[in-house]
């Protein structure tokens, strides 16, 4: 640009010099006006990139697993949400003139931490809205911080029912699924296959307790019987006990909901205790990392699927492939496509609302809807859960692949799965 203003500015002294035949003293106060001119037009320009680069950023806390049970999770959900920001803003990585700041925090899934993080956010990083995070109990401990500082919190990808419902705050939207609409995905269909007596494997915490809950309910409203639960620590490294006292129980399937790294060994000590030979095993289909665990004995394995990135088929789904294999060197995994849901909803509704006004984002964001790498997405003006598609599907073993891959069985549409809203006094 420089160099461009310097030919014009050449230029047009030369045609002035020479049409009007100007000489000495004459001839260099024009060339002084014309350069002149040109620094006028650099310092408007320069003055108008500095202005936006000096305008206050748009601050987003991030709480995430970094460290803890939860931490491939964490990094998925903060990929996600990167991504997110990054196409919905159109590679700008602003909104309303302003760039967008992420300022990350790691919870490491503990609750008195995760309040910590949240605290440094809001009171000494001033951040405008709060994102994550992956477990639920953290989730559920910064809502008391959320709500004294009146700042908007996108929870994604803890999935407790009482996140936005018997714990409900105004201030809170959820993109992610709850376990509730997990259950109302898998549940018809586990009782379709003519199995009647069910039990829960799940983690002795928030979401396990949750996710039970909500299983027993569904399957009871479908014909089936609960008869028990089995909850494990969350720290568990030797499910045996458990698997024991599943056998002993006899049930004609399990629903098993876990989380984090333990899953690994759960679905190995599954395998090599028979449960798949003795009972339907149906479960929350994991990440990549928890796929390659239960290896080939899981080929046949149906369960309910958040995502998987060869299912859904739309063109924002196909550029979250594209820029996570060019970013990352591998494809996004199971929470990745949360956090960009959470991206796009975030940038969204301050582009809609004209500001960061935790009033006026409410104001949009109650019955939102926004486009995502699933499909269509909805926040429920009720209890601000976002209603959306889910799945169900079928391991299979295929070639090429080093892991049971999910293969569509049913596309659940947002309306087929929408929970039943369970907030108090409202």
């Amino acid at each position: 640009m420089m160099r461009g203003l310097k030919r014009w500015s050449g230029q047009a002294q030369a045609h002035t010099a020479g049409r009007r035949g100007l000489t000495g003293p004459r001839r260099r106060w024009t060339t002084v006006a014309a350069l002149a001119v040109a620094a006028a037009l650099l310092a408007l320009m320069g003055g108008a990139a500095t202005a936006w680069a000096q305008a206050d950023p748009i601050k987003i806390g991030v709480l995430h697993d970094g460290s803890g049970p939860l931490r491939t999770y964490g990094q998925q959900q903060v990929r996600g949400l990167k991504l997110g920001i990054e196409y919905a803003t159109g590679g700008t990585f602003a909104v309303l003139g302003r760039p967008i700041q992420l300022i990350i925090e790691d919870d490491a899934s503990d609750p008195q931490r995760a309040v910590q993080a949240v605290r440094k956010l809001l009171e000494l990083d001033r951040v405008d809205i709060v994102q994550g995070t992956s477990s639920s109990g953290a989730a559920l401990a910064v809502i008391p911080e959320i709500e004294r500082h009146r700042k908007i919190f996108v929870v994604d990808p803890a999935a407790a029912d009482s996140i936005t419902g018997a714990n409900f705050s105004r201030y809170v939207f959820r993109t992610g699924r709850n376990v509730s609409q997990d259950a109302l995905t898998g549940a018809a269909y586990l009782v379709s296959q003519g199995r009647r007596r069910f039990m829960n494997l799940a983690p002795d915490y928030a979401f396990g307790h949750d996710s039970a809950a909500a299983w027993s309910r569904v399957i009871i409203q479908n014909g089936g019987e609960m008869i028990g639960d089995i909850f494990a620590p969350q720290d568990t490294r030797d499910f045996t006990p458990y698997l024991q006292r599943l056998l002993a129980a006899r049930p004609d399937g399990v629903v098993v909901t876990w989380a984090g790294a333990g899953a690994v060994t759960l679905f190995q000590q599954i395998a090599e205790m028979g449960l798949y030979e003795r009972m339907v095993v149906f479960t929350g289909i994991g990440d990549m990392a928890a796929l390659r665990a239960m290896g080939t004995e899981s080929g046949g394995l149906v369960g309910v699927l958040t995502y998987y990135y060869e299912l859904p088929n739309n063109p924002i789904n196909d550029w979250l492939v594209r820029r996570h294999f060019e970013e990352y060197g591998e494809p996004p995994d199971l929470f990745t496509a949360g956090g960009m849901a959470a991206g796009i909803a975030i940038v969204e509704a301050i582009r809609k609302a004209g500001t960061t006004d935790a009033e006026a984002l409410i104001r949009v964001m109650e019955g939102m809807s926004f486009d995502g790498p699933k499909g269509r997405y909805t926040f429920r003006p009720e209890d601000h859960q976002a209603l959306q598609p889910l799945y169900v599907a079928r391991l299979e073993i295929k070639p090429g692949y080093d892991y049971p891959v999910p293969v569509l069985v049913q596309e659940f549409a947002p309306e087929e799965t929408a929970p039943p809203i369970m907030v108090p006094n409202r």
